[in-house]
């Protein structure tokens, strides 16, 4: 084990695919598709690809290129890379095994599904024109007269528009040559950015690539989302596999000069952030997807919408997956085509360090993103060929300085369980709406989008130094500490790694890395944290000579808690409730204990996956029989119906209790900013009730617009929070950040305590305050929550709980079957 911890400095090279032996992060990752990417361009499975015929996907379209292109660019790429390497990039990965989507006949086929759609075959689009005209007519905008001429001349405009539209934005499958093209130039520029590689499983690759071969279909994956880069790496792996690369979906904000062209060649297909009740532009894309996926062509969502800029998974975007699913019921019920089937393929892509983290740091704490531009693309590109420094600079103290240097590490992919879509469509309730042909729109998209994020949830790899940033997050809320030495470090990061030991005894990789965690002495973890600390942070710094770590900025650490604590959330709110109770000196009834980790968990439903999750493991009772189990917690049962707990080990509560706080704490920080901002419309707010103008549930409506504020729209609200609080100094640094206040500002919007809506143009969002009386209450609530208020009559009150509950559950879609129904609660 000793020579496992050899502390890295410098990039490891080798030349197998083989994992370094002293690279314990790569223990079951056997393929880095960075190497040997020109000499081997195609990667060989752990089984014989069959060759018996010439194609495996009998489709009219489906037409072998004979030739190549002459091009002086894809000559000269030829010419350096040698001429058969080149040839052999992406050689088997269309025509023989998957569809040809560069060949003329499927082009042409494409582009004249589509007009003809617009033109004579899509009855909708006539609908719309012809509701849009009878408004015209019965405001008497136009005569009867002119009915079918205004009609025709309507239509005309639509069908030019939308022809315009796709050019614009659909793809347009230029060639294999291009592909080949694109290949050289992105692993050169990907091997320079991450020397460390990308790392897959032959074998996970090899399993999806048997299964396709049974029966061909489109492949969908849904990679997790947290870079730009996360598009170029699943191409990658498609090529190095000999599988076609799919057709992405795109927001609009990347097809910018010269770029756009060239992901639209690759298969990008661009969509606005927004459709903004355009009444067309959704069934457009619709029959775009839907010929793809006919036609057995690979595709990518990103199933979040945008990209994560704190480390956890987004909730789902069910645009593009209604789509999917509309998809494959009309293939299969109305077109007959009874064989259509979909195989989603989850995949969770880890970052040591994600290449966008300074500037996701810079957007946390309230600076405007930074927009997609041709200079900004080609600066990454460019980054490259600086000399990029590897060797750790100290500075006159001791500690490492990361200031000016690049920090990149390994990239983890990982394969969660894929699935058909026709297995999840056998779902009895999805079944019974199927046979009756009832309204498809009932499908419950919101499960499948869950199912989905849970298995990339479970499937996520956790690199050592998520292990050391979450045991840095911890021992810094724990002891409030900017600077420590850090074997003080070594006890958090040993219950850290047992906890999420008990979490991941299903997944190999992440199970091998803990226990091998778990066995090292104490003088090797030190050796490990100082070489995660100095190689992925530029705010959290080492000293050399005397071991000291220091904290300049905490929300550095965000990041990598929240790649680790989407297992352990659960078992943190309860930790986080018991202290409180305990503290209050309150007894810790399991039916009190049970309502507030129900309104725990709802306030954080906009935060992480706690619906439709199917791991008994993150019950309460289990939790709560677990840690008896592990003897930091008695119970003591006098009654059927009335169970009582006591910590034992008050240390471990309070850690993991602190984990759980800056997001409970974040609401306070939102609602507590919105009550002061508009305290003076309260005022007036309140006089309205006492003379009988409203009823305190939304009548007397509070605004904040031009009229009142200096700052009117969501943005703008969340830059003075962001700015007002850091200034104020009075929370967390983590619980003031854009992500958390945004998705708390969602679930107060469903709660229909406020209401987020949008000008005409829909350019702006603005916040509306519905439900004055019920957010002070729930204001109230939290601040006792999280200790910013001495009184606790909120929480150990239960009919004051009750009303919480009443709150939180009269206008959210919860299932709070096991608060009514259970009669120990």
């Amino acid at each position: 084990m000793a020579d496992l911890m050899t502390l890295e400095t410098t990039p490891t090279t080798t030349t197998t695919n083989i994992p370094h032996k002293h690279d314990m992060a790569n223990s079951d990752f056997d393929v880095n598709i960075l190497e040997d990417a020109f000499d081997k361009p195609s990667i060989d499975l752990t089984f014989p690809l069959p060759t018996d015929k010439e194609t495996y996907l009998d489709i009219s379209t489906n037409e072998k290129l004979v030739g190549r292109s002459f091009s002086l660019l894809h000559n000269a790429f030829r010419f350096l890379t040698g001429s058969k390497k080149y040839d052999a990039i992406y050689k088997d990965n269309e025509y023989r095994y998957f569809l040809n989507r560069h060949s003329p006949g499927f082009k042409t086929k494409f582009k004249q599904h589509l007009n003809d759609k617009l033109e004579t075959k899509d009855e909708k689009l006539n609908e719309l024109i012809y509701e849009l005209i009878n408004q015209e007519l019965n405001l008497k905008l136009i005569k009867p007269s002119e009915f079918k001429s205004r009609f025709d001349e309507v239509k005309n405009f639509m069908i030019n528009h939308y022809k315009l539209e796709n050019k614009k934005n659909l793809p347009t499958f230029e060639s294999h040559d291009f592909i080949r093209t694109a290949y050289c130039t992105v692993i050169f520029i990907m091997k320079k950015l991450f020397p460390k590689g990308i790392w897959v499983s032959n074998q996970e690759l090899s399993n999806l690539f048997q299964k396709y071969l049974e029966n061909p279909m489109s492949i969908v994956f849904f990679p997790s989302h947290q870079s730009h880069l996360d598009y170029i790496i699943v191409h990658l792996i498609c090529v190095r596999f000999r599988i076609a690369i799919p057709s992405v979906i795109a927001g609009d904000n990347m097809n910018v000069a010269i770029v756009g062209e060239f992901l639209k060649n690759l298969g990008a297909i661009f969509i606005p952030r927004s459709f903004n009740n355009e009444l067309y532009t959704e069934r457009n894309l619709h029959n775009v997807i839907e010929f793809l996926l006919a036609n057995k062509s690979n595709f990518e969502v990103f199933i979040e919408g945008g990209r994560s800029r704190d480390g956890k998974l987004l909730l789902p975007k069910y645009g593009i997956l209604k789509s999917l699913v509309h998809s494959y019921l009309n293939q299969r019920i109305i077109e007959k085509n009874h064989a259509f089937d979909l195989l989603f393929q989850p995949m969770a892509v880890t970052y040591e360090r994600v290449y966008e983290n300074d500037s996701y740091l810079k957007e946390l704490t309230g600076e405007d993103k930074k927009q997609e531009s041709l200079f900004g693309i080609l600066s990454v590109g460019l980054s490259v060929f600086r000399n990029q420094d590897t060797k750790l600079i100290y500075d006159q103290s001791g500690y490492n300085d990361n200031s000016a240097r690049t920090l990149t590490g390994k990239i983890f992919v990982k394969l969660g369980d894929n699935f058909k879509l026709s297995n999840y469509m056998q779902d009895e309730e999805n079944l019974s709406l199927i046979k009756q042909e009832a309204d498809f729109q009932q499908i419950n998209l919101k499960k499948l989008g869950f199912k989905i994020l849970h298995e990339i949830n479970r499937s996520r790899f956790l690199p050592e130094i998520s292990l050391i940033g979450t045991a840095l997050q911890a021992y810094y809320y724990l002891e409030k500490k900017e600077q420590f030495d850090i074997k003080e470090l070594i006890p958090i990061i040993r219950l850290i790694t047992i906890t999420f030991l008990k979490e991941n005894q299903d997944l190999k990789m992440n199970k091998q890395i803990l226990e091998d965690f778990q066995q090292l002495s104490d003088e090797k973890l030190v050796t490990v944290a100082k070489r995660e600390i100095s190689s992925f942070f530029r705010y959290i710094k080492v000293n050399k000579n005397s071991d000291l770590i220091k904290i300049e900025s905490p929300l550095e650490l965000l990041y990598y808690k929240n790649l680790t604590i989407h297992s352990i959330i659960k078992r943190c709110l309860v930790s986080f409730i018991l202290l409180l109770l305990d503290e209050n000196n309150s007894e810790c009834s399991h039916r009190l204990i049970a309502k507030l980790f129900y309104i725990c968990t709802g306030f954080l439903k906009t935060e992480f996956l706690f619906d439709h999750d199917e791991n008994p493991r993150n019950g309460l009772t289990f939790i709560l029989n677990d840690m008896v189990n592990d003897g930091i917690l008695t119970k003591d049962q006098k009654e059927y119906n009335h169970i009582t707990y006591k910590i034992i080990d008050r240390f471990q509560f309070k850690l993991f209790a602190n984990l759980a706080r800056p997001f409970l704490e974040s609401y306070n920080v939102l609602i507590s900013n919105i009550l002061t901002m508009t305290q003076s419309l309260a005022i007036n707010y309140s006089k309205n009730l006492a003379n009988g103008n409203g009823n305190g549930r939304g009548k007397k409506k509070i605004i904040l617009d031009d009229n009142d504020l200096k700052y009117p729209d969501t943005k703008g609200l969340l830059k003075h929070i962001i700015a007002e609080s850091r200034k104020a100094e009075m929370f967390s640094v983590e619980s003031v950040n854009k992500q958390y206040l945004l998705s708390n500002l969602y679930y107060l919007h469903n709660l229909r305590l406020i209401n987020i809506f949008k000008n005409k143009a829909k350019t702006k969002a603005f916040v509306q305050i519905i439900n004055l009386r019920d957010l002070k209450i729930v204001n109230e609530f939290l601040c006792q929550l999280i200790k910013k208020s001495s009184d606790n009559d909120l929480i150990i009150n239960e009919v004051k709980v009750n009303y919480i509950i009443d709150i939180t559950d009269k206008n959210y879609d919860r299932d709070y079957n096991e608060i009514k129904s259970n009669p120990k609660l």
